[in-house]
């Protein structure tokens, strides 16, 4: 009778989730608007290419939206696997959106910096750096959640996306601040530091997308963890390998073993059963199981 809470709970998450994304939607456009507008207006080069950021999110949101739906179709011929990685795909072209649209206000900051035409603040940018912090905040907790919950990949890189919107907004409003004491070329620098900062969280991301893509093994930690359990079930010999990927939300293991030379065929397939059941047990990603069997040398 436990299965069932279980489906509700992924039920709920990813009605969580699509209302997360489309809120995020909507605010990210609200944000990108309001500060971009007030940016230009206020001469604040940290407060236009936060702007830029949330204009990113929108993209970002609508990559995700695509990918979440396109991962959970069901495997077919062609694609026997399944749909998942295209959440790994979703993630590097959020990437890429992020680092291209930051490069463009890096130079122009170091411009700004070169020529030395600098100005002061006006203090409503403050106001408007610590709104969108806050909205920021909010779109993070939930996004984190859902893609914990339903360990989604793109869902995860989303919410660090707004982690980053958290940050920027955040020193937005310390440069306005700084500025308006007279360091009239912190708002640059700090523009500058945060597209730094975007840059090295979304080559991350994109690091993190690639590594989906290309099959990159899990963790050692993990993999030890999983033998550690394997170990314990009566008739195995040796474990020769575990291999361990992420295939969208779910984990597919590859995985060989070396039983007793006595064991029967039928109770070769019990044991399998067996590996099945308890891995599923203890980590309730874990899809696909492949599992290898041969004798142990006597």
């Amino acid at each position: 009778m436990r299965p069932e809470p279980k489906k509700k709970s992924s039920e709920k998450c990813e009605g969580c989730a699509r209302k997360t994304i489309f809120a995020g939607i909507l605010a990210n456009l609200f944000l990108a608007a309001f500060k971009l507008f007030v940016g230009f207006m206020g001469r604040s080069r940290a407060l236009i290419g936060s702007g830029l950021c949330n204009l990113s999110d929108v993209f970002s949101s609508i990559v995700v939206i695509i990918g979440v739906k396109y991962s959970k179709k069901p495997a077919d011929h062609r694609y026997p696997y399944g749909y998942g990685k295209i959440e790994f795909i979703a993630q590097v072209v959020m990437s890429v959106i992020m680092i291209l649209g930051t490069l463009a206000l890096i130079l122009s900051s170091f411009i700004v910096i070169a020529k030395r035409t600098f100005v002061v603040q006006h203090s409503v940018v403050f106001f408007v750096a610590i709104l969108s912090a806050v909205i920021s905040a909010f779109i993070y907790k939930f996004s984190r959640c859902s893609g914990e919950e339903l360990n989604s990949p793109s869902l995860k890189a989303h919410a660090e996306h707004n982690k980053i919107d958290v940050i920027s907004s955040l020193l937005v409003a310390i440069g306005v601040v700084v500025t308006r004491m007279g360091l009239h070329w912190v708002d640059p620098a700090i523009a500058i530091f945060e597209c730094v900062h975007v840059l090295h969280a979304s080559f991350g991301i994109l690091k993190s997308g690639l590594k989906g893509i290309m099959d990159t093994n899990l963790p050692e930690d993990y993999l030890e963890k999983l033998r550690r359990s394997i170990v314990t079930i009566k008739g195995i010999v040796r474990i020769k390998h575990v291999r361990a990927r992420q295939t969208g939300r779910q984990i597919v293991l590859d995985i060989g073993l070396q039983l007793s030379p006595e064991i029967s065929v039928l109770e070769a397939k019990h044991i399998n059963q067996s590996v099945r059941a308890l891995l599923r047990s203890e980590d309730k990603y874990i899809g696909n199981i492949f599992i290898q069997d041969v004798p142990a040398d006597t």
